[in-house]
């Protein structure tokens, strides 16, 4: 499942600017820069897991109901045109008024499905870049680091594996947010 941070995007804005700032003049020589792949941060993490489960199982869920409503739409439909030629025409329109109005309810229930979606992840998501925020500050503080940024985002084009904190940051951030099985 590919998941994309909700945030984050703030400070990529920015990222482009900041290097130029750093990488230009007497400051690059002291210039200490790091890069955190939030990608596999939530993917890694132990509530990131829990999240991208909690996601997946969703999903299943909605996809499960989407296809029972599908194959009901579709026998509706095949009643429909296996009747065409022997049913009433006031029955041939009821079954058409059904066939209209279950389609528009699965548009519907596609469309819910896919706010709900993006709603649990955002809130899951959300609620993960909260609490590591500043966990990346105060690893950026205790190793003196000029900036971290978020590996693909904010028009970064290369960064040294040395340069990659993510498994420190997932293992502070696990540290400090442990998973609990109610996740």
């Amino acid at each position: 499942m590919n998941v994309k941070p909700i945030g984050f995007r703030a400070a990529a804005a920015t990222a482009a600017v900041l290097a130029g700032v750093l990488l230009a003049g007497p400051v690059a020589a002291q210039s200490k820069i790091a890069v955190v792949e939030v990608e596999r941060l939530l993917q890694e993490s132990a509530r990131g897991q829990n999240a991208v489960q909690e996601l997946t199982r969703l999903r299943d869920e909605k996809q499960a109901e989407l296809t029972t409503r599908q194959e009901q739409l579709a026998a509706l439909q095949q009643q429909y045109n296996d009747g065409r030629l022997t049913l009433a025409e006031d029955r041939l329109a009821e079954l058409e008024k059904q066939l209209e109005d279950m389609t528009i309810d699965l548009r519907r229930a596609q469309d819910d499905a896919n706010r709900e979606m993006q709603k649990v992840q955002g809130e899951r998501f959300g609620a993960i870049e909260q609490a590591v925020l500043p966990i990346i500050a105060q690893v950026g503080r205790e190793f003196g680091y000029t900036a971290i940024f978020n590996k693909f985002q904010g028009g970064l084009l290369f960064a040294a594996d040395a340069a990659d904190i993510t498994n420190l940051i997932i293992e502070r951030y696990n540290a400090a947010y442990p998973a609990t099985p109610a996740e």
